[in-house]
C-alpha cells in the first residue's frame, strides 16, 4: 500500500515539473495603411542587452554587446557555439540565435538569461519586432 501511494505521489510530483514552455509570443497583426511600430535598435533593443545580458557578455567574452559594438557582434554573425547558426538573421527571428535564446525555445540549448530571470513579454516583443524588421543599426 505504501509503495502505491509514495509511486502516486512522486508521478504526481514529476508531472508537475513538466517543461515550462516559457512566454509565447503573439505577433502584432498588420493593417494594411497603418503605420508599423518600429523597433530600434540604440534606443530600445541595446538596453535590453545592456540590462539582461551584458554581465555574461562583455567585450572579452567573445560576443561584444557594449555600445557601439553589439550591432556588429550580432547581426549577420556566426554563432561561436552553434555554427553555422547566425547569432541574428535579419527578418527571421526563428533562425536567430538570439531569439531562440532569449526565447527559451532550447532549440540551441539553454535558454537566457540562464539565471531563470526571464525576459518580460515587452522585451521579447522589441527583440523579435527588431528582428522581423530587417534588425536595422537604427
Amino acid at each position: 500500500m505504501n509503495r502505491i501511494v509514495i509511486s502516486s505521489a512522486l508521478t504526481m510530483l514529476l508531472a508537475a515539473c513538466a517543461k515550462d514552455e516559457g512566454p509565447l509570443h503573439v505577433p502584432k497583426p498588420v493593417i494594411p495603411g497603418e503605420p508599423v511600430d518600429t523597433a530600434y535598435f540604440n534606443s530600445e533593443v541595446l538596453p535590453i542587452l545592456a540590462a539582461r545580458c551584458w554581465t555574461c557578455h562583455p567585450p572579452m567574452g567573445g560576443m561584444d554587446l557594449s555600445e557601439g559594438e553589439a550591432y556588429m557582434s550580432l547581426v549577420g554573425v556566426e554563432s561561436t557555439n552553434h555554427a553555422p547558426a547566425v547569432r541574428v538573421v535579419p527578418g527571421d527571428p526563428e533562425a536567430s540565435v538570439l531569439w531562440n535564446k532569449v526565447s527559451f525555445t532550447e532549440v540551441y540549448g539553454l535558454g537566457m538569461p540562464p539565471d531563470g530571470n526571464v525576459l518580460s513579454a515587452d522585451e521579447l516583443a522589441t527583440i523579435r519586432d527588431w528582428i522581423e524588421q530587417g534588425a536595422l543599426n537604427n
